[in-house]
């Protein structure tokens, strides 16, 4: 049994970083990392400003690896930080036209091929694949007390 159990795992790890891989291969084609591909699609995505606390958030990003990519964005003048209102501590981060641009072909692009990707799956199991990684993600989350 313990076997078996090894051997899914090595196909989980594999898989894991494989699809990582993908991402990571998405965001290059594209000059970027994929924390960069990530902060700038959600931002398209939102259509609206986030703070540097909300964006570490919903990609579950530390707050020191979002200030260093929003600096690096903010260089490439694809990001304007700015105070927010009524808490002096929180930045803001807006998309540029040249951001929004960039996020819009980063998002459309990975789209594509995640819509290639998924076309692997029937309808039934791409809703349970989604649904067994989200129990997944919930079943790590509360094993590290974090639920």
């Amino acid at each position: 049994m313990q076997h078996q159990f090894n051997e899914l795992f090595d196909r989980y790890y594999k898989s894991w970083r494989g699809i990582e891989s993908a991402y990571d291969k998405i965001a290059a084609n594209h000059g970027v990392t994929s924390n960069i591909m990530n902060i700038l699609t959600l931002l398209y995505k939102q259509r609206s400003p986030m703070t540097q606390n909300e964006l570490s958030k919903e990609l579950n990003l530390s707050r020191q690896t979002v200030t260093s990519v929003v600096d690096s964005l903010e260089a490439r003048g694809l990001v304007t930080r700015s105070i927010a209102e009524g808490d002096r501590r929180s930045r803001v981060i807006s998309l540029t036209e040249q951001g929004r641009a960039s996020g819009r072909e980063m998002g459309r692009a990975m789209r594509r091929i995640e819509l290639s990707a998924f076309e692997a799956l029937s309808g039934e199991d791409q809703i349970a694949f989604v649904d067994n990684m989200e129990k997944l993600w919930h079943g790590l989350a509360h094993a590290l007390g974090e639920e």
